[in-house]
């Protein structure tokens, strides 16, 4: 088994990961296993998700001397020209879920339901420190934005993401998490990145 670090402190995306990775050649590793990391200073600065990801996959890499992934995503609101974006964590001006998507609703209210598309983007970014190799794996996720939020699942805005692949009938937080990780935009760019490692790592 190949120790790799995924540079979360998120308990419930690494619960995800490791789903996503069992099965696998690799051993899953994350920051709260590095009590080290907690004085590391990361500023994700970038005007992109992949650049977001490899500020957060080089600096911890570099730390550990460590096999890094690290990914940034968020939703992408059409009529909104693609906003909120990279700024989807911090969107309103609390920051937490609840004030983030009802900041969303206000946005787009009176927006009829046909022009409320949207996707998630995950840029999921491998960096080996010893050899400087970077690769970069993309995941999208379509839906709308529901009108109303509903159901209370999951975090984030999937009170009020209604995928393409439920016809829109359900907000993501009325899902049970299992069902989404085989369709959901981190699902899609870490599969991605499983099969670049296996790759590169032979």
């Amino acid at each position: 088994m190949k120790n790799i670090l995924i540079a979360t402190n998120n308990k419930g995306k690494a619960e995800e990961l490791r789903k996503i990775f069992k099965g696998t050649n690799f051993n899953v590793k994350f920051l709260f296993d590095f009590p080290e990391t907690r004085c590391l200073d990361i500023i994700e600065d970038a005007d992109s998700f992949k650049g977001n990801a490899l500020i957060k996959a080089k600096i911890v890499g570099d730390k550990l001397d460590i096999i890094t992934l690290a990914d940034d995503s968020g939703i992408c609101v059409d009529y909104l020209n693609d906003a909120p974006g990279i700024y989807s964590a911090r969107y309103s001006k609390e920051g937490d879920d609840k004030s983030n998507y009802e900041k969303l609703l206000t946005e787009l209210d009176g927006v009829p339901f046909e022009e409320r598309n949207c996707y998630y983007r995950c840029a999921a970014v491998i960096y080996d420190p010893k050899t400087k190799f970077v690769s970069t794996s993309f995941g999208d996720w379509h839906g709308k934005v529901a009108t109303e939020p509903r159901g209370s699942k999951s975090f984030g805005y999937a009170p009020v993401f209604l995928a393409r692949e439920f016809n829109y009938k359900k907000t993501n937080a009325e899902c049970n998490h299992d069902d989404l990780i085989e369709i959901n935009h981190r699902g899609k760019a870490f599969r991605q990145a499983i099969d670049t490692l296996e790759e590169y790592l032979k």
